[in-house]
């Protein structure tokens, strides 16, 4: 009876995860669409300049970070080479002002940041798949623990680049923590075991769980399909008196 009760507790929370996540996708679907097209239209006359990848993603960026139905941070574009051969290939607004995120460090040249090695833009590049990177501190953006989920653009059969959205773990913390709330501890975990979000106060964002742990027969243990994410529930810690 017990095992249920952890089991059912885990495909609960899993639930929640995953619809929230399935609605940062479905933005960023909707979004590619748009992107794709007018992306074709414009890669006609040649490659893009700077000005013209910030104009066209600009006005979407700030859309998306306007809306209410999913909390996100910061929304842009990684335009791959063939599309932006020089300058600076991300387009990217942030925060609760909509702030353009300007940075010299990105490109090219000396103590530059590659951005195209990095697994949100990586993993969709080698793969033609979407990726949830993280949780990772995002040092190039908001400083701050993050998510970020990248889909895919291409024009003509050909990868363009990424369209990604950033997720901050506080505001997953103050949406979930609440919901999972129960006399049992629920861990919310990457594909790697690394900790999201957690009600056992004895673990922490970005610690790796061990494999006996997730494991454990007496615990809850439920893995989605779609996003790389698993939830984990185990029995209360005993308390000494």
């Amino acid at each position: 009876m017990e095992q249920r009760v952890f089991q059912q507790e885990a495909e609960r929370g899993l639930a929640l995860v995953e619809g929230f996540f399935d609605e940062v996708f479905a933005i960023l679907r909707d979004w590619a669409r748009d992107v794709e097209t007018d992306l074709a239209k414009q890669l006609a006359a040649g490659p893009l300049s700077d000005g013209q990848l910030v104009a066209l993603v600009e006005e979407r960026s700030k859309a998306i970070l306007g809306q209410t139905q999913v909390p996100i941070y910061g929304a842009g574009f990684c335009a791959a080479e063939t599309v932006l051969p020089q300058g600076n290939p991300l387009a990217w607004w942030q925060g609760p002002d909509k702030q353009p995120l300007a940075s010299s460090t990105f490109g090219v040249g000396p103590g530059a940041v590659d951005l195209r090695r990095l697994e949100w833009y990586r993993t969709p590049e080698m793969t033609g798949r979407a990726v949830v990177a993280g949780p990772f501190v995002d040092y190039l953006c908001s400083n701050q623990v993050t998510l970020t989920s990248a889909i895919p653009v291409s024009v003509d059969g050909a990868f363009a680049g990424v369209l990604c959205v950033d997720v901050l773990v506080s505001t997953l913390e103050e949406s979930f923590l609440p919901k999972l709330q129960s006399n049992n501890r629920v861990t919310v975990m990457n594909a790697n075991r690394r900790v999201v979000i957690s009600t056992d106060v004895a673990v922490f964002t970005g610690d790796r769980l061990a494999l006996d742990r997730v494991e454990h027969p007496a615990a809850g243990f439920a893995s989605a399909a779609e996003h790389p994410f698993t939830v984990l529930s185990e029995p209360a810690l005993a308390v000494a008196v």
